[in-house]
């Protein structure tokens, strides 16, 4: 390789980290992941309510531990190391993770049940995707903006299926988020 050509890549990689920082669109696997996630996640209050606690203590942390190994493995392809981009995602969802077993605390201490419990989750996951969606990527903010939504809905009208319309609704607006990042995605590997 010629000292233009290797100059050229060098140029072209650092191009490329710029353009990342410029908009960030996210993994599209990731979107997908949690738009499954949330559709059934949401779906088990209304269909199988002693289901719906189970599935989100294995769902949750593994649907984490999974989007992390999924961005990681992104981040290496694309050929970008931008361990505090890492660190801020790392942070914020683990903080998030602290707001979700502070909501569980009243429940698992017995001072309310579970489905009394339950909108408090929503409440946190829209303010999570929210802020996500205003300092990390912004596709995550119409998710999040649902979510708050939704949980007014929940908490003021308590209509029925209330969980599933929010599951799907959610869901369609992650795959959407999907499909935008995965064309960003390929504009930007199409660039030279």
């Amino acid at each position: 390789m010629s000292p233009s050509d290797r100059l050229q890549q060098d140029l072209a990689y650092v191009a490329s980290a710029v353009r990342h920082h410029e908009r960030t669109a996210g993994v599209p696997a990731i979107y997908f992941l949690w738009a499954a996630v949330i559709a059934v996640g949401f779906a088990l209050p209304d269909v199988a309510p002693r289901q719906a606690g189970p599935f989100w203590l294995v769902a949750g942390p593994g649907g984490g531990l999974l989007s992390w190994w999924l961005a990681a493995r992104a981040e290496r392809r694309r050929g970008v190391n931008d361990v505090a981009t890492g660190r801020r995602h790392g942070l914020h969802w683990l903080i998030g993770g602290a707001g979700f077993l502070l909501v569980a605390l009243p429940a698992l201490a017995g001072r309310v049940s579970g489905a009394d419990a339950a909108p408090g989750f929503l409440l946190v996951a829209g303010l999570l995707y929210a802020l996500a969606g205003v300092h990390l990527e912004r596709p995550l903010l119409w998710s999040g903006l649902l979510m708050l939504v939704a949980y007014a809905v929940l908490v003021l009208f308590a209509p029925p299926y209330a969980w599933t319309l929010t599951g799907a609704t959610i869901a369609l607006a992650l795959a959407w988020a999907g499909l935008w990042a995965r064309r960003v995605r390929v504009a930007e590997a199409a660039a030279p």
